[in-house]
């Protein structure tokens, strides 16, 4: 009787233990789905990068670069959240301003007071040395709208083109604009015409799998967008899917023969309004002098 006793204590001590162990996992899932449904969507981080180079020249020094993509303008995007990126970025007061493409959400388009609230948005920000930015996948399929945007803000497009951005009369960047992978009609040997191979050279396009096509031409730092990081990311899962431009090239930094491509997980939602270990972001790359000049 008293070993039945006991194996009944120690059933009931399991099955205690058990769910209890239960609940804490439907505690932590139940969380997850809270900071990707109402948390997530409604923050974003600002990730600061520091560049060095000895093609960074002395009057180069501490120059700050702004970067953003992706915002994907559609219904998941209220105007407070994009009202809170806009100013963020206006706020730490950026020399230089770039966009990585896919400005609307072909698929899930944006009404006319969104677009206009942005317009003026971006019309707002303030960079003394430009604002420029290229097209994304999404971009070539409302181009229209897209270019009046960008016309009424202030942005410069560089599609297949290079720009040497002058600091001062001795230093200088050179910021090289590519179409799109997808959609888009890359011309690389257009692209790069202009670029001073002298100068510290950026280059930006929508997809990162551009990348290996250009480690023959004039670029120190690739800055790409497009996969979102994945939006809803899980390790393994998510490597099965990936979209055309970022199959290969999906999240994070990658350096081959001194070439650094940073791929950035962009502003925007795309088909569902969460976000799980993808948080969106704004990226701010300062300039760092190395040393005299050749």
């Amino acid at each position: 009787m008293l070993n039945y006793v006991n194996q009944l204590s120690y059933n009931y001590s399991m099955v205690k233990k058990l769910l209890i162990v239960f609940a804490l996992v439907a505690v932590f899932i139940a969380g997850c789905f809270y900071n990707a449904l109402k948390v997530n969507t409604k923050q974003f981080t600002i990730r600061e990068e520091y560049l060095s180079s000895d093609k960074i020249f002395e009057g180069c020094d501490g120059l700050l670069i702004a970067y953003f993509s992706d915002i994907k303008l559609n219904r998941f995007l209220d105007e407070a959240y994009v009202s809170s990126f806009v100013s963020a970025i206006d706020s730490f007061k950026p020399d230089i301003i770039v966009f990585g493409g896919d400005l609307l959400d072909h698929d899930d388009r944006p009404s006319q007071e969104q677009i206009t609230h942005l317009s003026a948005l971006l019309q707002g920000l303030h960079a003394p040395y430009g604002k420029y930015a290229v097209y994304g996948d999404e971009d070539h399929s409302m181009k229209e709208s897209v270019d009046a945007i960008y016309a009424s803000a202030g942005f410069k497009v560089l599609n297949n083109e290079s720009v040497q951005i002058c600091l001062d009369r001795s230093s200088y960047i050179n910021l090289t604009g590519i179409d799109s992978l997808y959609q888009g009609n890359i011309d690389l040997a257009a692209a790069f015409l202009n670029s001073n191979a002298n100068y510290y050279s950026i280059a930006v396009s929508h997809c990162p799998d551009i990348f290996d096509s250009i480690l023959g031409y004039n670029v120190d730092m690739l800055l790409s967008g497009h996969s979102l990081g994945g939006q809803i990311f899980f390790p393994i899962l998510s490597s099965f899917d990936r979209e055309y431009g970022c199959k290969k090239y999906f999240r994070g930094k990658t350096t081959r023969n001194g070439v650094t491509l940073d791929i950035t997980t962009g502003l925007g939602r795309k088909t569902s309004d969460a976000r799980f270990n993808a948080d969106a972001e704004i990226v701010m790359y300062t300039l760092s002098y190395q040393g005299a000049q050749d």
